[in-house]
């Protein structure tokens, strides 16, 4: 990490990291055929496309921060990523080395972020914010299908780490509840 980036800079690059951190372990603790496979009931998405979904979202604020403009509605639906958990480790990885490449100016620069709003119509959003804003929704989000991906591993019979999926809130929650038992 660069050494110009202010305590909260460095907070938020940390931050980032140990969500991919949690999708490097993810992806080493599942087998290729529960990372490519449907629930019974077919209602929600493969592990392999949540993951896909995650690195997405990462992938747009990566293009954008380098141009200015952030189309979070870019998806990679039906990509190779979804069941090669290989190249999905290597896109991890690849965004953990643009993250540590990151500098103060980069991180507060303005950009542009656009976005549909509404399920029934299409209504698209354009708003301004900074990459270090973004960084914070990136990692919330992913942490939240981190989450989803944990219960879906379950239902397949696959025990995964029980800090996998937990957001930033609640583990700072939870130390505190520790602190105060003791």
């Amino acid at each position: 990490m660069h050494c110009s980036l202010n305590e909260e800079d460095r907070a938020v690059i940390r931050g980032n990291l140990d969500v991919i951190g949690q999708a490097l372990k993810l992806l080493e603790s599942l087998s290729d055929t529960t990372y490519s496979q449907k629930k019974a009931d077919g209602f929600t998405s493969t592990i392999g496309q949540h993951m896909r979904h995650a690195l997405d979202v990462y992938v747009a604020l990566k293009q954008g921060e380098a141009c200015g403009d952030i189309d979070a509605d870019r998806r990679r639906r039906g990509h190779l990523v979804e069941h090669d958990r290989q190249m999905a480790r290597k896109e991890w990885q690849w965004l953990a080395e643009w993250l540590e490449s990151l500098s103060h100016q980069q991180l507060h620069r303005p950009v542009h972020i656009s976005t549909q709003v509404t399920l029934y119509a299409t209504n698209t959003v354009c708003l301004s914010t900074t990459v270090m804003r973004e960084l914070i929704v990136v990692a919330s989000h992913a942490t939240h299908h981190f989450a989803m991906i944990r219960s879906a591993a379950y239902e397949l019979g696959e025990v995964l780490d029980e800090h996998i999926g937990v957001a930033a809130a609640t583990a700072s929650y939870e130390r505190d509840q520790l602190r105060c038992a003791r």
